[in-house]
Order: structure tokens, then C-alpha cells, then sequence
């Protein structure tokens, strides 16, 4: 991406909103195959993803901190959230580069965010809402490593650039596994309730973890999500959500956000600890709340 372009920073998070200034909401129907052949098609849309009324959201996000900046390069705008002592502290801190589902923008996720920042990671979505290609989040990760020169940003001298990794929501999920698939910067990813291709996560070595929801009623585990943890060469974990559906990410960002970090914690801090979380009778797999655990190579 284009270092030199504007990187003014604003701090204030305005609501995506549709043409009728109501809140945009993501809700859902079901992602099926295209009929012919055995190669799953995804849905390539401007409409955002839809749920069943019960599985529906508000995207309004909280008020915006001194620990969030915003930026606009590249025909996008770049939301950062970064952890509450960044300013004063004297260390480097990850980073994780953030996808969004189909048609979503970030106001959809800002819970998530903020508890990943408080696991002591510095956090960054775009606007890009067809993510699918993970070409957006590694033009976010670019963006995000030239803030490490910018004296006027949070991030100036604060990032570990050996120190990267993946998230995504849906097509986001899809977009997280390509990105690492394609950029040997990242160091693992994480896929929530991905709509993942097995030709694209076959390709993976880095270490990923697919999170799936048994209520989803877009993304089913058995059709999209189970076929691409089989089709990883590398280290890799599925789980499945008992009451999860296709937004609680959004909805109840604290379910997936403390497994989320220690994933992160094991492979970007090298904390063996937060890796034991995810070996057969670790924390995870004793989870109650949480079935059809499998894991390879951890």
C-alpha cells in the first residue's frame, strides 16, 4: 500500500447507517451451493449478511477512547484500537489485522475489538466489505507497520512486526485463512464462523483456529467449516459453539475474545501455557459450552 498517503487521524466511531438513517443490522439466510457441479459457491453480494429476526444486531458502536485512531489511505478507512497503557509503555505489541463478513462494515465488531486490545494486542479493521481474497487485511497490515514511522500515531515505534496474525467474521473468516495462506508475515489466523473454501485452507501451513456456532444458520460447520480444518496441512483446531449463531461474535463478543487472545497468546507470544488450551483435554475441549473439538499438529 501507499505509505505517503493521508493518514489524518480522527477520534470519533460514526455508526454505519443506511440511506434512511436507520442502523444497519446483520441478519441471515441460509449459503448454499450453486446446483451444479461439487465446487461450493459463496454468495457474492452488496447486501449485507442476513439473519433470522432472532439472530439480528444493532452495529452501533461505543463511544470512541484515546486508545482508537482513524485513518483514511488507500480509498479506505483503517479503524485502530490499541491497548490502554500503549502511550506510556516502553515495548513493541502485536498485531492483529481484522476482516468483516460480506457487506458488514467494522461498527459491526467494536466489542470484539476492544477486548482484543485489552489482551494486549493492537487491532485493525478497514471498511473493505468484500474481503474474501485476504488481500484488504494484508494491505491492513501494511498500512498499520508504515504507522510504526508516523511520530503523530499511537502506533509510532509500538509495533512487532514479527508479531502478526488474522481475524475475520464470515467472508472475513474466508479472507483470514487466504491472507495467511498468502502472506508468510502472518503467523496464524483465526476464522469465526468462516464460509472457508478447502481448496484455499489445504494451502495453509501457518496455525489456524476455526471457530463455528451449532445454531449458525449461514455458515454450516458440516458444509463449510469441518471439510476446511480437514483440508489444513498445518496446525489447526475446530470447535463448535453449542447456542453460537452466525453474529455472536457481535452480539456477545466475549464468548469467542478470551479463547480468541490465548490462540493469539500461543503462537504470537510463544506463551506454551496459552497452547496447552488447545491440545486434546485442555481448557477448550473441557469447555461445556463448546462441542465437537478436534485438533492437529499443537
Amino acid at each position: 500500500s501507499d505509505t505517503a498517503a493521508d493518514t489524518s487521524v480522527t477520534t470519533a466511531v460514526t455508526p454505519d447507517t443506511t440511506s434512511n438513517g436507520a442502523t444497519s443490522v446483520e441478519t441471515q439466510a441460509p449459503v448454499t451451493d450453486s446446483g451444479s457441479g461439487s465446487a461450493q459457491q459463496e454468495p457474492q453480494t452488496n447486501a449485507p449478511e442476513t439473519n433470522t429476526p432472532q439472530q439480528t444486531q444493532s452495529a452501533t458502536p461505543p463511544p470512541a477512547t484515546s486508545n482508537q485512531e482513524i485513518h483514511e489511505a488507500d480509498g479506505r478507512t483503517y479503524y485502530v484500537y490499541y491497548p490502554e497503557n500503549i502511550k506510556s509503555s516502553k515495548k513493541t505489541y502485536p498485531v492483529l489485522s481484522w476482516a468483516n463478513g460480506t457487506a458488514c462494515q467494522p461498527s459491526m465488531y467494536t466489542g470484539m475489538f476492544a477486548e482484543l486490545a485489552k489482551g494486549g494486542y493492537i487491532v485493525i479493521a478497514s471498511s473493505e466489505t468484500m474481503s474474501a481474497d485476504g488481500s484488504a487485511q494484508i494491505d491492513a497490515l501494511d498500512f498499520v507497520i508504515s504507522l510504526n514511522n508516523n511520530s503523530s500515531s499511537l502506533d509510532y515505534k509500538k509495533v512487532n512486526t514479527k508479531q502478526l496474525g488474522v481475524i475475520g467474521h464470515s467472508q472475513g473468516g474466508r479472507s483470514s485463512v487466504n491472507a495467511a495462506a498468502k502472506d508468510s508475515r502472518i503467523v496464524c489466523a483465526l476464522s469465526l464462523a468462516g464460509s472457508n473454501f478447502v481448496e484455499e485452507a489445504e494451502k495453509l501451513s501457518a496455525p489456524t483456529l476455526f471457530f463455528a456456532g451449532a445454531k449458525d444458520m449461514i455458515v454450516s460447520a458440516e458444509r463449510w467449516i469441518v471439510p476446511a480444518y480437514n483440508a489444513c496441512k498445518g496446525p489447526a483446531v475446530y470447535v463448535n459453539l453449542k447456542n453460537g449463531i452466525h453474529t455472536t461474535c457481535s452480539t456477545s463478543p466475549q464468548t469467542y475474545s478470551g479463547y480468541a487472545i490465548k490462540w493469539f497468546d500461543a503462537w504470537l507470544k510463544n506463551d506454551s501455557s496459552a497452547k496447552a488450551v488447545f491440545r486434546n483435554g485442555g481448557e477448550l475441549s473441557s469447555d461445556s459450552a463448546w462441542q465437537d473439538f478436534q485438533c492437529k499438529g499443537i
